[in-house]
C-alpha cells in the first residue's frame, strides 16, 4: 500500500517536475515575445509618428495649396469684374459718340442748308453770311484769288473735343433758329398790320358818300327844298341813321366780294384771326361779315347767307339800284 502510495506520489512529483520545467521553458518563449512584441510596438510607434508627420506636412501643404487657389480665384474675380465694368463703360462711351456724331453730322447738314440759303442772290443774311466775325464761310470757289498774292502755309488742322464742336454748331443753329423766328414775327405783324389798313380802307370807303343816281339826286334836292320851307315830311331812312346804313349796307357788300374770292384755308386763317368758328365756307363767310360789320358799326348786323358758289344772294335794294340805272 505504501509502496503504491509512494510510487503514485513520485509519479505526481514527476509530472510536476516536467511541467515546472515545461514552465520555465514557457516563460523563457513568453519573455521572447515579449520582447519581440516590445519590439514591434516601438516600431509601430516610430512608424506612427513617422506617418503623422508626413500627413501633417502633406495637409499643411494642401492648405496652403487651396489658400493659394482660392486668393488667385479671387484675384481672377476682381479682375473680371473690372474688365467688366470697363466693356460696359466702353459700351456706353461708344453709344454716346456715336449719338454725338449723329448730332454733330445733323448740326454740319443743317448748317450747310442754311449757309446755302444765306448765301443766296438777294438773300438779306448773305451780308452776314460774308461777314468776318460770322462763323458761315463763303466757299472757295465763289472767292477770287489774286495771282500774286502771297501763298501761306497750311494750317494744322487742331483736333477739337467732339463735345465743345457739337456745343459751338448748337450755339449756331440756334441762332440761325432764331434769326429765322424774327423773321416769320415780322412777317406775322407785317400781315396783320396789312389786315389792319385793309379795314381801315373799307372803313374809309364806307364812309364816302354812294354815287347817286340823276333821279335819286332830284329826290334829295327835292327833299331839301321841302325842309327848307317845312312843308316836306322827314322820312324815317334819311339823316344820319340813313348815311349809316347805307353806309353799313356797302361794308358788307365789299366785304361780301372780298371773302367770295378766298379759299377754305385763307378763311381758316381769318378765322383764327377774327375769333370766329369755322363752318361751311358760306356760314363762316357770314360770320366774318357779322363780326366785321359789329366792330365797325357798334351792332350786330343781319347778313344774308352766301350760298354755295359764293355769289351774293339778290336782294330788293339790288333790284331799285338795276332798275334806278
Amino acid at each position: 500500500m505504501n509502496d503504491a502510495m509512494n510510487a503514485r506520489f513520485e509519479t505526481v512529483c514527476d509530472a510536476f517536475r516536467g511541467q515546472k520545467k515545461n514552465s520555465e521553458a514557457d516563460v523563457q518563449k513568453i519573455q521572447v515575445l515579449e520582447k519581440k512584441i516590445q519590439g514591434l510596438k516601438v516600431a509601430q510607434s516610430t512608424m506612427a509618428r513617422n506617418d503623422g508627420a508626413s500627413t501633417t506636412k502633406m495637409g499643411v501643404r494642401d492648405d496652403a495649396l487651396l489658400a493659394r487657389i482660392l486668393q488667385k480665384h479671387e484675384e481672377m474675380k476682381a479682375k473680371m469684374d473690372v474688365a467688366t465694368a470697363a466693356n460696359k463703360r466702353v459700351e456706353s462711351l461708344e453709344e454716346a459718340l456715336r449719338v454725338l456724331k449723329q448730332q454733330h453730322e445733323d448740326a454740319v447738314l443743317e448748317a450747310e442748308n442754311w449757309k446755302k440759303e444765306a448765301l443766296q442772290t438777294g438773300n438779306k443774311r448773305s451780308r452776314m453770311a460774308t461777314s468776318p466775325t460770322s462763323t458761315l464761310k463763303i466757299p472757295s470757289s465763289t472767292l477770287k484769288i489774286s495771282p500774286d498774292a502771297t501763298p501761306r502755309k497750311t494750317p494744322v488742322e487742331r483736333v477739337e473735343d467732339p463735345s465743345q464742336l457739337m456745343q459751338l454748331h448748337t450755339l449756331e443753329v440756334n441762332a440761325l433758329k432764331e434769326l429765322r423766328l424774327q423773321k416769320l414775327n415780322r412777317r406775322q405783324e407785317a400781315e396783320q398790320e396789312n389786315a389792319k389798313l385793309k379795314e381801315e380802307l373799307a372803313k374809309l370807303a364806307a364812309s364816302k358818300s354812294v354815287p347817286k343816281s340823276a333821279f335819286q339826286q332830284k329826290l334829295d334836292d327835292a327833299e331839301g327844298s321841302a325842309a327848307k320851307t317845312g312843308t316836306g315830311k322827314k322820312k324815317p331812312g334819311d339823316g344820319e341813321e340813313g348815311t349809316r346804313l347805307t353806309e353799313r349796307e356797302v361794308f358788307v357788300k365789299d366785304a361780301k366780294k372780298e371773302l367770295g374770292n378766298k379759299r377754305k384755308d385763307e378763311l381758316i386763317e381769318i378765322c383764327m384771326k377774327e375769333g370766329v368758328k369755322y363752318n361751311t365756307i358760306p356760314k363762316t363767310i357770314t360770320d366774318i361779315i357779322e363780326k366785321r360789320v359789329e366792330r365797325a358799326f357798334g351792332k350786330k348786323a343781319e347778313v344774308q347767307d352766301i350760298s354755295e358758289d359764293g355769289c351774293e344772294p339778290n336782294s330788293k335794294e339790288d333790284s331799285r339800284n338795276s332798275a334806278d340805272s
